[in-house]
């Protein structure tokens, strides 16, 4: 007879799977400009995501598998004001795994399409949870800002210069961050900013790809099945001068975008959390469920993380909110 454990695994396993996914549109103020992989780098890897030790390690984990180099992919130039993004391959229904978003940012030195992403990289979006008052479960589904949506985007702020760029879509998928296999799905589009009255990109934060995630930061090993109702953290580097955050890490703010106009790190104000983060009897003993039968049924589960960190006494950055442009 099987364990009361391992039937529960296998309904998680179930319930959480549902089909691989990756990015080949780009989208510019609500339409798809040209056609699948025509401005996104296309990879070898389909829609298999890659896990957290390639993360920190591979270059491959920049634009993906087999796609350091964009010369049979062209260049789309944009303006400040347009919003911009990666759509799910061939106009799939929308992403169903839990977890939050990104948009990363690297100038090339010159054509993009020989480009190799190996300098900076800022990030322009974040996307965590918009579901307001969320209880635990809505973490394991649709409390996040992605849940159902088939693209990721942000508007391109006036505060990046002129040049060939590398847009770098990224999902984080957590229902398996609890053992060490947070999945990532990620690709580059190519673009081109004109008309733009910035001298230079934001100076911090910046990061390196490999570089930016290490294999134990607690953003990508967070379990949604430990009874929480936030997710208080911002993978990576915070939002740079002119991006925006969508959500918060409490759904305290709803389904609401956030420009950040100061180049301190104001993604704090909103990924930490005034409150505890709450856990309602029955998640809680759900999760210690999951966490038996993981180490019954999982070799080396991953020890789950349940600290919460506080709201800073003051903000040291200036937001303006709006609502966000989000559903095409």
């Amino acid at each position: 007879m099987r364990s009361f454990g391992s039937l529960v695994l296998a309904s998680m396993a179930v319930s959480m799977v549902s089909a691989h996914y990756t990015f080949s549109g780009l989208l510019v103020n609500g339409q798809l400009v040209g056609d699948e992989f025509q401005y996104v780098r296309e990879h070898t890897r389909g829609y298999m995501p890659s896990f957290r030790e390639e993360a920190a390690t591979s270059e491959d984990f920049r634009c993906n598998q087999g796609a350091l180099s964009g010369n049979n992919t062209d260049v789309y130039t944009v303006k400040a004001g347009d919003v911009v993004g990666l759509r799910q391959a061939f106009g799939a229904g929308g992403i169903e795994h839990p977890g939050p978003t990104q948009l990363y940012l690297s100038k090339a030195p010159d054509s993009v399409k020989d480009y190799d992403g190996s300098g900076d990289w800022i990030k322009v979006h974040q996307g965590l949870i918009c579901k307001e008052n969320p209880v635990a479960e809505d973490l394991q589904n649709d409390g996040w800002c992605i849940w159902g949506e088939n693209h990721i985007s942000f508007t391109v702020p006036d505060t990046i210069p002129d040049g060939e760029y590398l847009l770098r879509a990224e999902h984080i998928a957590l229902h398996g961050a609890h053992v060490g296999r947070a999945e990532f799905y990620y690709a580059c589009a190519q673009i081109k900013v004109e008309g733009s009255s910035a001298s230079s990109l934001p100076s911090k934060p910046s990061t390196k790809i490999p570089g930016v995630y290490a294999v134990d930061d607690e953003a990508i090993n967070f379990s949604i099945w430990a009874g929480l109702t936030a997710y208080p953290y911002s993978p990576g580097i915070d939002v740079a001068n002119g991006g925006q955050i969508r959500g918060t890490a409490d759904g305290s703010t709803g389904d609401a975008t956030v420009d950040v106009t100061d180049n301190d790190s104001a993604a704090e104000s909103l990924v930490q959390t005034s409150t505890p983060v709450a856990a309602s009897s029955a998640a809680t003993a759900f999760s210690t469920v999951i966490a038996v039968a993981s180490s019954t049924s999982i070799a080396s589960a991953s020890t789950i993380e349940s600290s919460v960190i506080s709201q800073p006494s003051s903000s040291r950055c200036r937001l303006s909110r709006r609502r966000s442009v989000s559903r095409i």
